[in-house]
């Protein structure tokens, strides 16, 4: 059964404009159901565009059977629904969105922005949103949500997260990371890496969400 670990922390600024929910579907607790959203600052509504991002597609994913979400094109239409209603909402702004499933066999999910996914498997790490578009974003009405799928087989390691993570620990240390370390350790690397020296504090919002499953 994955294992799953959590961390979300605001950067230098009292809001926290990230988002994220990860829990099994209701179905079947061997399906578990992730979406990460990172509000775009510069204007305002980011935390709730990215808040309704994720509870929109948390009720997309929830409506479908575990093995609909295994196929990435329901990822495209759950990820298009979270944008109309972002662009619905008059008081919510723009936001990134990763939405995914993963089983004990495979994943598929799709995203719009530049928050990532990696996946470890196989000795390997890969980028699994290298091909996403950063705009139009979520709650623009015309986001282009990029599906991906992939493999599964004991152990693997899963990481989403938002910028503030890969632009500040650096791409370097997170593969390195998701490649030699696991669980609470994994992140704490991670936090280390992207705070500032000195005053210990994020330069921008923080959020981890790892799922793993070690071999049996």
């Amino acid at each position: 059964m994955p294992r799953l670990f959590t961390f979300t922390e605001a950067g230098d600024h009292p809001a926290n404009e990230d988002a994220f929910v990860a829990a099994p579907h209701p179905a079947d607790p061997a399906c578990w159901v992730v979406r990460v959203a990172d509000g775009q600052g510069g204007r305002g509504g980011g935390a709730r565009a990215a808040r309704l991002a994720c509870d929109t597609a948390a009720a997309g994913a929830f409506s479908m059977r575990p093995a609909e979400l295994t196929n990435a094109g329901a990822w495209t239409t759950i990820l298009g629904t979270a944008d109309a209603a972002v662009a619905a909402d008059p008081e919510a702004g723009f936001t990134t969105l990763i939405g995914l499933a993963a089983t004990d066999r495979e994943l598929a999910g799709a995203s719009v922005g530049d928050s990532a996914a990696l996946l470890w498997v196989g000795g390997r790490v890969s980028d699994l949103t290298a091909r996403q578009f950063k705009n139009p974003p979520v709650g623009s009405g015309a986001a282009d949500a990029v599906p991906f799928a992939a493999g599964l087989a004991e152990p693997w390691r899963l990481l989403a997260m938002t910028d503030g993570v890969w632009k500040y620990a650096g791409w370097e240390k997170v593969r390195a990371a998701v490649t030699r370390q696991a669980g609470a350790g994994l992140l704490a690397a991670l936090r280390a890496a992207a705070r500032l020296p000195g005053s210990g504090t994020f330069p921008d919002d923080f959020t981890t969400v790892l799922l793993e499953a070690e071999e049996a």
